[in-house]
């Protein structure tokens, strides 16, 4: 999408400077792949029949709540959601862990730390880990029952510093997953780095991506009002089978909401 309007803008450039007889050719390239892009940016599949035991993940870069945190939780409180998974999720000050309690009374937290704050609704909810990966990365790591259902649930905050690769921060992250092989793990948040970058490739044996599995509909999540990079994703490993994954839509964060729904299988 970067390339399409960077070539748009010089086609606009030639026709304004000297009507240029190349501002017809750009202009067209410029809008070709641009249509490419909506194209292969957009997924559908037909609506599946979920099984009782079927969760569903809400995942969202919430924007520090600049748009008022009670916008915020009736945002999420709009969605049939079983786990919420946030970053940016607000300070870790004893008012505000007390708003999310209210907000969220029927629901187990796993309190705040680093702006990281996963509910579960019907269940219960322990973290087991957390850190910071290169100081590029923040996650915590929980062990979650939800409705009868057992699971790993990573929730990540990669920095959006532009110059600072996020290759190694990801690598070194999917090998704290590895050794969990054995249980259902899902893996979710904002990664500020498209699901297609090569920083993925280690990713892609251990985990499947919720989107390429299951996605419907527009997949890029950021920057709201015309997102452009699919930066919110949920990964999941063996055990963890991917049933629907959509982006919501709300104008109370820079991101969209990313809502997936899963079932976990059971290790023999």
């Amino acid at each position: 999408p970067v390339l399409a309007a960077l070539v748009m803008l010089v086609a606009g450039g030639l026709r304004l400077r000297n009507h240029s007889l190349w501002t017809r050719p750009v202009a067209t390239v410029g809008l070709i792949s641009l249509a490419s892009w909506l194209f292969l940016s957009y997924s559908t599949s037909s609506t599946p029949r979920l099984a009782p035991s079927a969760l569903t993940c809400l995942s969202w870069n919430t924007d520090h709540g600049r748009a008022g945190w009670s916008r915020i939780a009736q945002t999420i409180r709009s969605e049939p959601a079983d786990l919420v998974c946030l970053v940016e999720a607000g300070p870790t000050e004893p008012a505000h862990e007390r708003f999310w309690q209210a907000a969220f009374p029927d629901h187990a937290t796993g309190n705040l730390g680093s702006g990281i704050l996963v509910l579960v609704r019907d269940g219960t909810i322990r973290q087991v880990g957390s850190g910071s990966i290169d100081g590029n990365a923040r996650f915590r790591q929980f062990d979650v029952s939800c409705r009868g259902e057992r699971l790993t649930v990573v929730d990540v905050d990669v920095r959006s510093t532009p110059w600072i690769s996020r290759r190694s921060a990801l690598e070194k992250l999917v090998r704290l997953i590895k050794p969990l092989g054995d249980r259902p793990v899902l893996i979710t948040g904002d990664f500020n780095t498209p699901s297609d970058s090569a920083c993925f490739d280690t990713w892609r044996t251990p985990l499947k991506n919720a989107w390429e599995a299951a996605g419907n509909g527009f997949r890029p999540t950021w920057p709201v009002p015309l997102p452009m990079l699919d930066l919110d994703q949920c990964w999941g490993n063996r055990h963890v089978d991917f049933v629907h994954c959509r982006g919501g839509w709300s104008s109370w964060s820079d991101h969209r909401p990313l809502i997936t729904t899963f079932t976990v299988n059971r290790p023999q």
